[in-house]
């Protein structure tokens, strides 16, 4: 028998392929015809035996040693018959609620709960045996359900499987979040909490559909890359186009993640919104913003000083912006730096620190020299009204220094060509 499938068949149409066998016997037997007659010569004796009905249930995924999914996929077969239900049923007896194809898979409408144990029983009807017009999917005590394992030469067959606990699963996360309003530059980003072996990579990405639809109707072109050993982006080859809306459907408790499943799906509908991209030019300590490709402020700017530590260089290459705060400490000690100072509207663009924020004390350097510590030092005032503007994944292009932007520095998926992103990986 093959691991994880059980097959179920008939009681009473074996007992009738038993019972023919033997008066196919009798034919040594005196008949009451004519001489020379016998048993052996009536139509009814040389009918072939009905076959049996037989019903095969499994779990996808489920062997030696493994479990199943948060949505597992069960799947039933039948043969000289045809399958009446497929009910799911958790460790007190209490039914499922899912749906069976009509291919005979099964699948649960929420995701099982992790650890527990579940068991799966498929019913099929003999050939010719009344039967209702769908299967019966729901995990309910359905009328065909009942009715079919009632009917004389109904077969079933079960199968116990248990759903992957907390330490089989791998947790995932993704961004943007469900009716979120994003910035042209914003990927589409997956992270797991655990490195994903390349073996699994493609089962991954092939388990999320990205629809994308721009003002003019228009798919967008976009490419996934992992970016680091447990976090993969879809990007698009240009910026998105203003208004274009996206639909990412993520089905990660259907794939394997070294070994374990992923922990559960994800799904985001969200929107992009007005171009808001910002050029920073560290050497006429400019930074030009623009809405919609038109100029919406020319902001004076100082940046990291070039003339002490090379870690108070300010990264060339595109910024996207990550998060905002009206009140934060910039505090050096985190990066072995011995300063920290309270500043207003504070944009980040960067994991390693660099922000667009608030800086009365260097009003007098702004746009003339670069004294900051790595960020885009600002007026108040100034900073305030980026502050308002910016919104997630909107694009601060910094020029003008030799350090180079980092793709794993936040989000730097456009510090490489749309070459370089399509590249293989290995």
């Amino acid at each position: 028998m093959e691991h994880g499938v059980v097959v179920g068949t008939g009681r009473r149409a074996f007992l009738l392929a038993l019972a023919g066998g033997a008066l196919g016997g009798g034919g040594l037997l005196a008949g009451c015809g004519p001489s020379g007659s016998s048993a052996a010569g009536s139509p009814s004796s040389s009918a072939p035996a009905p076959v049996p009905v037989q019903v095969q249930v499994a779990v996808d995924g489920v062997s030696a040693g493994q479990v199943a999914s948060r949505r597992p996929v069960v799947r039933a077969s039948v043969t000289g018959g045809s399958l009446a239900s497929v009910v799911v049923t958790g460790a007190d007896g209490a039914a499922v609620e899912g749906s069976l194809g009509s291919d005979g898979t099964w699948s649960p409408t929420a995701p099982l709960a992790l650890g527990a144990a579940y068991t799966a029983t498929a019913t099929a009807a003999p050939a010719g045996a009344a039967a209702s017009s769908s299967p019966s999917g729901s995990g309910s005590a359905s009328p065909s359900a009942t009715g079919a394992a009632a009917a004389p030469g109904a077969a079933s067959a079960q199968v116990a499987f248990t759903v992957a606990g907390a330490d089989q699963v791998a947790g995932v996360k993704m961004m943007p979040l469900d009716g979120e309003v994003v910035g042209v530059g914003m990927p589409v980003a997956l992270i797991f909490a655990v490195p994903v072996p390349v073996a699994d990579r493609a089962g991954v990405t092939g388990a999320v559909s990205v629809s994308t639809k721009a003002p003019d109707g228009s798919a967008v072109e976009g490419a996934w890359r992992w970016v680091t050993d447990s976090e993969v982006h879809w990007r698009p080859r240009v910026y998105w186009p203003a208004g274009t809306v996206v639909s990412v459907k993520a089905a990660m408790t259907q794939v394997r993640v070294g070994g374990r499943w992923g922990s559960s799906d994800r799904a985001a509908d969200f929107t992009v919104g007005d171009a808001h991209v910002s050029t920073a030019d560290t050497d006429s300590h400019q930074m030009t913003v623009r809405v919609n490709g038109a100029v919406a402020r020319v902001i004076p700017i100082s940046a990291g000083r070039e003339d002490a530590d090379p870690a108070f260089v300010t990264r060339s290459g595109v910024h996207l912006v990550l998060e905002k705060h009206a009140d934060f400490l910039m505090d050096g000690r985190t990066v072995g730096q011995d300063y920290a100072t309270q500043v207003k509207w504070a944009t980040r663009i960067a994991n390693s620190g660099e922000f667009v924020h608030g800086a009365p004390w260097s009003v007098a350097a702004q746009g003339h020299r670069n004294v900051s510590h790595g960020c885009l030092n600002v007026s108040d005032a100034n900073a305030k009204w980026f502050f308002d503007l910016s919104r997630r994944g909107d694009v601060v292009e910094v020029t003008g220094t030799d350090r180079a932007m980092e793709l794993t520095n936040g989000l730097g998926d456009w510090v490489l060509s749309w070459e370089q992103w399509t590249a293989p990986q290995t």
